[in-house]
């Protein structure tokens, strides 16, 4: 059983009594449902409390259908239709608790008010921490590494008032953890799942919360079109999918409390840090796929950026920056942290910054949300982007973002020009959405990440184009469509293309051709589908954000080679000088040398190796160093409540390992031995680690558990979208014919159609070969083109 120390409300543990006492509620009560109650109504509540326990094992999951499933014989994964809880956990708490379980004894409502009333005082008494932050400059400094982290992390105004609020929940669930379930000697799992099941409704911020999951009165009638902030799609559930929700998740979150803090080791008090994991157990390498190309990790970032951004936590009272180590990567003391910092140690033996004497690496929690049911409970963090695949980091999540990005003129997105070709536009803030000192080139997309290198910028320019290039068309073939039904069509059509290329070409190169039949994921000649399911919820789960599909760093490469139509390269790029400093690409032509690139270039191998553009020197500026992507992603796993990568595992249908050498089946000896050095228990290894540790499996890039948790959420992304593009008799659906012309979409197509390339390969996710060679981007019979022609209006003349 873990110990039932407390955590004060600023996350700071404590075993003191007097600790807890300060936290106690005169008002706190807890009732037995069934008691003072007559016999016979005794019986009728007694089937109430089986009905719920049922339900809870219906939200947390049953251990009997997981642990005998065979991971390649896996159709639909497991967390398909509903959320898997923590097995394990609420099996613990049916054998602790007697009688009546403790998840359903009933707590005065003055109290979950008295704990609100608590936590907003706690909150408003961080000012003056802050400002004494504020007065002695310690806030990130344009251009250095901890700005391109907080670009790649810049939360939403909205997201920093919705942050506010939930924080104000996160307290007020670690005094109800403190002063129920923790103070009579349950352990903090138990616990977490006890205050989950206590409503918001009836305090101040059940309004807010309900509010924010709706329901919503435009949402009455359907729309052929979709809304920018994903709202809408689900009928029932008008909800689902909305940007500034949080995310979902496949296992019940393992937090150090039960509520927010850091999941714990096994034994012991802390985790290794993650920077000395990652010395550990990754190293620095150039192995190259020699089937694949740039342009599959290319694309893995555009699917990210359309379905995940995790926005790191600001200043509650004056909006500031949070930094969290010193200027000079050492560590501040105490009382300047703030309460949102979680820096990752770096030890003074590190292999790599020792010599810079850094020791500390800024690390900001993320923003926290509302859960979706409006409880309070563990903390669930927020996604700014919509949870669809639907362009949303080329139109925006909000409709204020999407209105700044268009011209409002026959259905275009705005545009600047150089030397005759269409770029992105300019950002109005370059020196807070980019690593410079001084006003220069930086651009706005519907993602404020859109800078982070070259060929992101890359893919967003040519993505603009197609946009432009087809409302263009659809204004000749229609002269009476007004802008706001060409943009709307133009859209529609772009985010079709973007949906077909993903699970089309894309997907089978990721996960395999096999994995995709047996997810009933393939995409089938030019025939309607009948795949949605309203029940499907497609809110994207925090194990794919914060693990799953972020096995593309490992495949990026740190020279990015720029080609000539001869597909010779002349010139080479090195990426650690280009972060968020895009202006390289305007330059002559390096845009289509770039293009060109990515379908000639070929990826890293995806395994435990990274270069050290990523590993050590990620948002380098003028200094000797930057940050490590391999800590980060480990410590927002840890920052996240992920479980570790044994109960992922199980979930996919592994043994739970107890031992070490149990890895064996699915990662190579020599690895497993370096997680054995690494962390001290099977339990303790984080989930990125060990997924991205495993072979890889059925001819694609991952080993079966990041396969699984990556399709699990493909899955639900196209399943649970009402306005997937090849659906049939949905509001937004294509006619028969215009499905046809939309399933002939290749990237090589778009490459050809918006980046002045002469000759491309049909599948530009794989390598040359004699079956994929080089051919003229006139040849429409190896490279398709997509006819608009079925998108003509005709009018009826009634005279």
């Amino acid at each position: 059983m873990k110990s039932s120390s407390t955590v004060n409300l600023l996350g700071q543990r404590t075993n003191s009594d007097s600790a807890l006492k300060t936290l106690e509620l005169k008002s706190l009560t807890i009732k037995s449902p069934l008691q003072h109650i007559p016999g016979g109504m005794k019986m009728v509540c007694a089937s109430v409390v089986v009905a719920l326990f049922m339900l809870l094992a219906l939200q947390f999951g049953v251990e009997s259908g997981l642990s005998k499933v065979d991971v390649e014989a896996l159709r639909v994964p497991l967390a398909l239709h509903n959320i898997i809880g923590d097995i394990e956990a609420v099996q613990r708490a049916r054998r602790d608790v007697g009688g009546v379980p403790a998840e359903l004894q009933e707590i005065d409502e003055d109290v979950l008010l008295g704990s609100v009333s608590f936590a907003e005082g706690v909150v408003a008494r961080m000012s003056r921490l802050e400002d004494n932050l504020a007065s002695t400059d310690i806030r990130v400094h344009a251009g250095t590494p901890a700005h391109g982290q907080l670009i790649d992390s810049y939360p939403h105004i909205k997201a920093v008032q919705q942050g506010k609020d939930s924080l104000v929940v996160t307290k007020a669930s670690l005094f109800l953890a403190q002063n129920t379930c923790q103070r009579f000697g349950h352990d903090d799992d138990k616990c977490g799942a006890l205050v989950a099941s206590m409503k918001l409704n009836g305090t101040r911020l059940g309004e807010k919360c309900a509010a924010h999951h709706g329901p919503f009165g435009a949402c009455e009638r359907p729309s052929k079109y979709r809304t920018v902030d994903g709202s809408c799609n689900n009928p029932s559930q008008q909800s689902w999918g909305k940007a500034l929700t949080g995310y979902q998740r496949l296992i019940f979150p393992h937090y150090g409390d039960g509520i927010q803090e850091p999941r714990r080791p096994v034994h012991g008090r802390a985790l290794p840090s993650a920077r000395k994991v990652s010395t550990l157990v990754t190293k620095e390498g150039n192995d190259l796929d020699g089937s694949r190309t740039l342009a599959v990790v290319q694309w893995a970032q555009f699917v990210e950026h359309d379905l995940v951004f995790t926005p790191a936590s600001k200043m509650v009272t004056t909006g500031d920056s949070i930094m969290c180590c010193r200027q000079d990567g050492s560590h501040l003391p105490p009382r300047y942290v703030h309460p949102s910092c979680y820096p990752i140690s770096i030890a003074s033996s590190d292999p790599f910054y020792s010599q810079f004497r850094v020791q500390c690496m800024n690390y900001v929690r993320s923003v926290s949300a509302f859960r979706s049911d409006c409880s309070f409970g563990p903390v669930e963090q927020l996604n700014q982007a919509t949870h669809f695949l639907d362009g949303s980091m080329l139109y925006g999540s909000t409709t204020d973002e999407a209105q700044s990005l268009r011209t409002l003129v026959k259905g275009k997105l705005r545009s600047q020009f150089q030397n005759g070709q269409a770029f992105l536009p300019l950002s109005d803030r370059p020196t807070q959405y980019c690593q410079l000192s001084e006003p220069g080139t930086c651009y706005k997309a519907g993602d404020m990440r859109v800078n982070m290198h070259p060929d992101l910028v890359v893919m967003h320019t040519v993505w603009l184009r197609e946009h432009n290039r087809v409302a263009g068309v659809l204004a000749e073939l229609n002269p009476h469509w007004g802008d706001e039904t060409l943009y709307q069509e133009a859209r529609r059509v772009v985010v079709a293309e973007m949906q077909h290329i993903t699970f089309k070409e894309w997907l089978p190169s990721v996960v395999g051709e096999d994995y995709v039949k047996k997810m009933g994921l393939q995409i089938s000649g030019s025939e309607f589908s009948v795949k949605y399911d309203e029940n499907i919820n497609p809110t994207v789960s925090n194990s794919f954000a914060t693990a799953a599909i972020r096995f593309l760093y490992s495949m990026m490469d740190g020279d990015l080679k720029l080609y000539d139509e001869g597909r010779e390269a002349n010139q080479t790029m090195p990426l650690l000088y280009h972060f968020n400093k895009p202006q390289v690409v305007e330059e002559s032509k390096n845009l289509v040398a770039l293009v060109r690139g990515l379908a000639t270039q070929s990826a890293q191998k995806n395994d435990l190796k990274y270069v050290d553009d990523v590993k050590d020197l990620l948002y380098k500026d003028t200094s000797s160093y930057g940050m490590d992507v391999v800590s980060l992603d480990i410590q927002r796993g840890r920052d996240h409540g992920i479980p570790a990568y044994n109960y992922f595992r199980k979930l996919c249908g592994l043994p739970k390992a107890k031992k070490f050498s149990t890895f064996e089946d699915v990662i190579p000896q020599s690895t497993v031995q370096k997680l054995s050095a690494a962390y001290a228990h099977p339990d303790d290894v984080d989930l990125l680690v060990g997924g991205m540790a495993e072979r890889p499996a059925g001819g694609g890039l991952l080993g079966p558990t990041l396969r699984c948790v990556l399709g699990e959420q493909m899955a639900r992304t196209r399943k649970g979208d009402r306005y997937f593009y090849d659906l049939a008799g949905k509001p937004g659906s294509f006619s028969a014919a215009q499905l046809r012309e939309i399933k002939k979409v290749t990237l090589a197509r778009i490459f050809c159609d918006n980046a002045n390339v002469e000759t491309m390969q049909p599948n530009v996710f794989q390598r040359f070969s004699l079956s994929n060679g080089l051919t003229s981007c006139q040849n429409t019979a190896a490279i398709p083109r997509v006819s608009l022609n079925s998108w003509r209006e005709v009018i009826v003349d009634n005279l």
